[in-house]
């Protein structure tokens, strides 16, 4: 059963055309574009909420780089069959046009807020060399630098330290974080678009690549309004994730560029590990854990060592592997698959409209078809970047044309109230037990069980909104896995092997 959050009266209210949850690469695109004067309108009043200070989301994480089409030897049609392929079946096709055909002119756009781009990376599931990079392997940082300048100059207001609750007559609740009050002050924001942007639920995972904020209260947000989803089971694990023995919550990422430079998976004996190293996501890290499994061996290797200037070329990898005293020019990487990104999320097309009223997701939390069953390496950065633009646009244009309603018997049918944020480590072991790489239905219904038993959360704080947001989509992601009888993409059933798998779910 899902939970509702624990009540509070409003203290404070806000007002704005627009507001945008969330901070990241999708947010800031967005609300850039909506405050900016456009030409049948002028820019609208545009609120963004950070639930920590600008940059505390994955965006400043992303290693790998953006997807675009920029080569004389590529093409869209290329990148389209790559994207589809990687899929499995699930993508949709006009999503994924989308994506291809509009990336280039959102490198352009971000090269004219100043960012320094540079070609030419090939990554796992790429046809062709199309990663668009910076500082070798820090792309994420770099646009969040130029979005974020772009912002603070811009007319955008900015409100930090807030979590978005629920939905209410007329806008969102919300709740301010502050120094030395036990719970938080909540308030209305009175909006005639509210737009999710709150990325993706990493942190359901005991290992991740995502930051400690990355808690999936924008999907849970908008199942207790009763939003429409679609894809929640297909969580992509990031095939190279930095091993440690000790390792829980956010682990650095290994950038897969690195095996498009030459970098090869290999065993304790040094032999290559996976039979197709480049391979989309979803195959290598299925690869990597059958390995792991018939020998044993908590982690693999990244052997790096043939790979040039790779101090320079891979900074930020470089940087963590000399964290924690390996030196990658001289000796292999330990590596495990890590829960990375959300493929599913709020059901949403390219320019964010969901089934409610007035709400809108882009970026992680929204789920448009563009990945289908596994997404493609670096589609995600490129995707919300689309879509941030594309819906600020519109709302520039055209605001929706009533209040947001509260959502019929907000809460209803929840009896318990919040969970306990002590409950956290025990359910994320459990969903990386019953709900990882490879799930089967005894370990689902565990899960499920688990999840049933969490116990509540009576203070209104923010960690017990995350508590209880990571708690609902844990329930999501078990309950649609249960439901797909099927193994397709990242959604691995092992007690239904794919060549038995129809292609339909239950």
């Amino acid at each position: 059963m899902l939970r509702a959050l624990p009540g509070m009266q409003p203290r404070w209210s806000r007002d704005a055309d627009v507001v945008v949850v969330g901070s990241g690469a999708a947010g800031m695109a967005a609300a850039l574009s909506a405050a900016a004067p456009a030409t049948a309108a002028r820019g609208r009043r545009v609120l963004l909420l950070s639930k920590n200070e600008l940059g505390g989301g994955s965006t400043p994480f992303a290693q790998g780089g953006m997807a675009a089409v920029s080569g004389p030897d590529d093409s869209v049609a290329l990148h389209a069959g790559d994207t589809l392929t990687a899929g499995a079946g699930l993508c949709d096709p006009a999503a994924v046009s989308a994506l291809v055909s509009e990336a280039p002119g959102v490198i352009s756009w971000l090269s004219s807020l100043g960012a320094r781009f540079g070609n030419g990376h090939l990554e796992g599931g790429h046809s062709r060399r199309r990663i668009v990079h910076a500082g070798g392997d820090a792309v994420g940082a770099e646009v969040h630098r130029v979005l974020a300048r772009a912002l603070l100059a811009s007319p955008v207001s900015l409100l930090t330290h807030a979590v978005a609750l629920d939905l209410t007559d007329g806008g969102l609740l919300v709740g301010l974080a502050r120094p030395g009050e036990p719970s938080l002050a909540v308030g209305i924001v009175r909006a005639r678009a509210v737009v999710l942007a709150t990325g993706g639920f990493g942190q359901a995972y005991a290992t991740t690549t995502n930051p400690a904020g990355v808690t999936g209260d924008g999907l849970a947000l908008a199942v207790r309004a009763g939003a429409a989803l679609r894809d929640v089971e297909f969580v992509q694990f990031h095939p190279t994730v930095l091993w440690d023995a000790e390792g829980r919550g956010q682990c650095p990422l290994i950038t897969e560029a690195l095996r498009g430079a030459g970098a090869v998976i290999v065993d304790d004996s040094g032999r290559p590990a996976v039979p197709d190293p480049l391979a989309p996501r979803d195959a290598v890290s299925a690869a990597m854990l059958e390995r792991m499994s018939a020998s044993g061996a908590p982690h693999l290797w990244l052997d790096a060592t043939s790979v040039r200037r790779l101090g320079d070329r891979f900074p930020t990898v470089s940087a963590a592997c000399r964290g924690r005293g390996i030196d990658p020019e001289t000796e292999p990487i330990p590596v495990a698959p890590g829960a990375h990104y959300a493929c599913g999320g709020v059901r949403a097309d390219m320019t964010g409209r969901t089934s409610l009223p007035g709400v809108f997701a882009v970026g992680e939390v929204a789920c448009t078809g563009v990945h289908g069953a596994n997404r493609l390496a670096s589609n995600s950065l490129t995707e919300a970047m689309i879509m941030g633009r594309r819906l600020g646009d519109l709302l520039g244009r055209e605001l929706p044309p009533g209040v947001i309603p509260a959502p019929p018997a907000a809460g209803g049918g929840m009896g318990v109230l919040g969970v306990a944020p002590s409950a956290r480590p025990a359910l994320a072991a459990a969903m990386s037990r019953h709900a990882g790489l490879l799930r089967d239905q005894t370990g689902l219904r565990e899960l499920l069980r688990c999840l049933s038993h969490a116990p509540a959360g009576g203070v209104l704080d923010l960690p017990t909104v995350e508590a209880t947001s990571l708690h609902t989509v844990s329930t999501l992601v078990a309950e649609a896995a249960l439901a797909r009888r099927e193994s397709r993409g990242c959604h691995r059933r092992s007690d239904i092997p794919p060549a038995l798998s129809n292609g339909v779910a239950a």
